[in-house]
């Protein structure tokens, strides 16, 4: 085809020229509006998909940016022991917040305690 369209000088689309030899109107590399029209529309509607994509991946990207401050506030909203006690909860059930590890007083009251600090507490006497 290449050498074909250096020879010649005409350069045609082959979509058309495919289209005009089969129904044998063949119109010598011409372009017809019905062509450039259906192409026209082809592009439009890959464009309106591609606009479509793109605005469900900001919504996607916007969900998960919700989702990552909904988990922000979980975390955030973990009622310390005596609160959660207070609620009903039983001492074994308590759940300290990330970061923090539960231990239980001399006295046997729960307490959430960073958990670097566990093991001193411990040898101090503070906790069981």
């Amino acid at each position: 085809m290449l050498l074909s369209v250096l020879i010649s000088g005409i350069i045609v689309f082959p979509s058309s020229f495919a289209d005009d030899h089969v129904n044998g109107t063949a119109n010598n590399g011409t372009s017809t509006n019905s062509t450039s029209t259906e192409e026209n529309m082809v592009v439009d509607d890959q464009i309106e998909i591609l606009v479509d994509d793109k605005e469900e991946m900001m919504e996607d990207v916007e969900m998960m940016e919700n989702l990552e401050i909904m988990e922000d506030k979980i975390v955030e909203s973990v009622l310390s022991p005596l609160k959660q006690i207070k609620e009903g909860v039983s001492p074994e059930n308590i759940v300290c917040k990330e970061g923090l590890e539960l231990i239980f007083k001399i006295s046997g009251q729960p307490a959430c305690i960073q958990t670097s600090s566990v093991e001193k507490l411990i040898a101090w006497g503070w906790a069981q």
